[in-house]
């Protein structure tokens, strides 16, 4: 997969005739996938055109803005679907402020010839331009709003969906595994001294589920790990008003920092909560693990 960014009028000249779905695809659940298949369908080069940082941080004044899926995350997703080129615009104040006219002439210098989008995608200042004036000027897909277990599937859902710990839910709206990838970082330790190491996760800018214990699957240095791993703001020692995100890796001893890992949520295990004493937090620990290993017995999870 080729990856085109464009700032401005600055890009990269694309050759091959396209077929571009567009829009934010934080996620990429089922939705989204349903819009990249079809923009694969219609004899172009497939593309997805998309906008780095989310409009959200822009037009919502949001600067912190969370994702199901950064991008790098998200284009390795792209890539594995089989898509052609990704084109990455950087949004900002001035992309915010272009008319539909001006976004329509920019889709055409990137010489995209056909569009997919979904039934409610809107473009240019202020929402301006809907569907309607793409179809006038391209070869154009609508893909109607996908339901799926009687709901329709969309972002926010999912989102909502995380924030309440229905994983599995949330997995079957995604397509896949839900994820988040990050580099190990330095913690209080306070889990080693207890016989539960924990690797502290950097989360960057990943939508977290809410806060609580889940049991997990961690890929680190080509290996496939069960784990456990707690959100939250570590109530019975140094609490944090940051959210933290802790892995203990099972089966793993070793010094970590420094590294990449991705890890891949299942279910919740339980809500996160203060305890009386360290002897109560270790026995609840014991519990979560326990737990956790029946799970890992009884369910075949792979990435």
């Amino acid at each position: 997969m080729k990856i085109i960014k464009v700032k401005g009028a600055q890009h990269e000249r694309i050759l091959d005739p396209l077929c571009a779905a567009i829009g934010n695809f934080d996620g990429v659940h089922l939705g989204h996938q349903k819009l990249i298949e079809e923009c694969k369908r219609h004899g172009y080069k497939s593309a997805v055109l998309t906008f780095y940082p989310h409009p959200s941080v822009f037009l919502k004044k949001i600067p912190d803005y969370k994702l199901i899926t950064p991008m790098e995350h998200k284009a390795d997703i792209f890539a594995r679907m089989g898509i052609d080129y990704l084109i990455i615009i950087e949004f900002n104040e001035d992309v915010a402020r272009i008319s539909k006219d001006e976004f329509i002439q920019w889709m055409k210098n990137l010489n995209i010839k056909s569009c997919v989008c979904g039934y409610d995608f809107t473009f240019g200042r202020k929402a301006e331009g809907t569907i309607l004036d793409l179809s006038k000027e391209f070869e154009f897909y609508e893909v109607k709003k996908f339901i799926f277990e009687d709901v329709r599937v969309s972002s926010t859902y999912t989102r909502e969906l995380l924030s309440l710990g229905n994983i599995p839910k949330a997995n079957r709206l995604l397509g896949r595994t839900f994820s988040i990838r990050g580099e190990v970082i330095y913690g209080s330790q306070k889990g080693r001294k207890i016989g539960f190491p924990t690797a502290n996760i950097e989360y960057k800018n990943y939508y977290l589920p809410g806060n609580g214990v889940y049991f997990v699957t961690i890929f680190l240095q080509q290996k496939l790990y069960y784990g456990m791993c707690n959100i939250g703001n570590n109530p019975t020692f140094n609490f944090s008003l940051k959210k933290r995100m802790e892995v203990n890796v099972f089966g793993l001893d070793e010094d970590i920092y420094g590294e990449n890992i991705e890890v891949f949520f299942h279910e919740k295990i339980r809500e996160e909560r203060a305890f009386a004493s360290v002897e109560e937090l270790t026995e609840q620990l014991t519990r979560d693990k326990k737990q956790c290993y029946m799970l890992s017995s009884t369910m075949n999870f792979t990435k």
